[in-house]
């Protein structure tokens, strides 16, 4: 069986029609199978892992998208990163980019999480969630306070245009309740300034390119609300990341975490011109995002954990 490997049913596939048994997942409280990756550094002899971080993807993507890059990143600073397709997403079973709430979410991250520490103890574990990724990454946080050494979370999925509007929520609501089927178009180019790596994202075959249905896009706006509600309660440190130019996740909803967050550890960082992917933008772009997630993980490191 693959590394990782919890299921025994060697029947069951993947949405893609691969089979379970040859792939490492993981099987979540309501009998689902989760896709699983990990990207291990390289250690030398007498080193230890310094820490262990948990990719949260967002919504219509997958884990492979970025943690690969925060991988490369980080293993050779000493983390172990690892991450699982979102239920819906990926190669994880379930209805296809269908988010019930960010409370499920947040029980498979946690789930994955008591996994690799009881393989890992003693380490601490961080969590970097992206957009979606990020609401379920801040859900699991206050599920269980201190779990978490720390959080990056890029452009949390907390305030778009419509939550933050009376006008705008009751005509998503009122058409919802009319044509809850109704098709709305997904507009790709507000993702990234990066042709380049907005071409490979939207060819990916992993990555949902389905319109979006009112009734799913609604259910996804509840979340965001209940996210919100969750603010105050957040007591993780963490630094918060948003483009100024993101049209998908408003970056009022980043600032409302910074400032209603309890936690003392905290920081927001807002980049110009930038859009909602932040690790998919332009190179000079990317540089900068990357080294400041960087700075802030390794400043939250013991230093006896450092590789020798």
């Amino acid at each position: 069986m693959a590394p990782g490997v919890t299921g025994t049913d060697s029947e069951r596939r993947t949405p893609q029609g691969v089979s379970y048994s040859t792939l490492p997942h993981m099987v979540n409280a309501e009998g689902q199978y989760l896709y699983c990756r990990t990207w291990e550094p390289a250690l030398q002899a007498g080193q230890k892992l310094r820490a262990l971080l948990f990719f949260s993807h967002g919504r219509g993507s997958h884990c492979g998208v970025l943690g690969p890059i925060l991988a490369q990143l980080l293993n050779r600073h000493g983390f172990l990163v690892f991450s699982h397709d979102h239920v819906g997403h990926g190669q994880s079973e379930g209805e296809r980019v269908y988010v019930e709430n960010f409370d499920i979410l947040a029980r498979d991250i946690l789930q994955h999480v008591d996994m690799m520490g009881a393989r890992h103890p003693d380490v601490p574990i961080f969590l970097l969630g992206h957009s979606m990724g990020s609401c379920a990454g801040i859900t699991a946080a206050c599920k269980r306070p201190g779990q978490f050494a720390g959080m990056v979370l890029a452009s949390p999925a907390i305030e778009n245009v419509i939550t933050s509007s009376y006008i705008y929520w009751t005509l998503a609501w009122i058409t919802y309740k009319i044509y809850p089927s109704m098709e709305i178009p997904k507009n790709r180019h507000i993702l990234t300034k990066d042709n380049e790596k907005l071409k490979m994202y939207v060819e990916d075959p992993l990555v949902s390119g389905a319109p979006e249905i009112i009734h799913l896009g609604m259910k996804f706006l509840y979340a965001m609300l209940a996210t919100q509600n969750l603010l105050p309660e957040v007591d993780c440190p963490f630094l918060v990341i948003h483009g100024d130019d993101d049209k998908v996740c408003d970056v009022s909803g980043a600032w409302k975490l910074y400032h209603q967050a309890r936690s003392r550890d905290k920081k927001i960082k807002i980049y110009p011109n930038c859009r909602h992917v932040l690790l998919l933008e332009t190179p000079e772009d990317v540089e900068k995002v990357k080294q400041d997630i960087l700075d802030w993980f390794l400043a939250r490191v013991t230093r006896d954990s450092k590789p020798t």
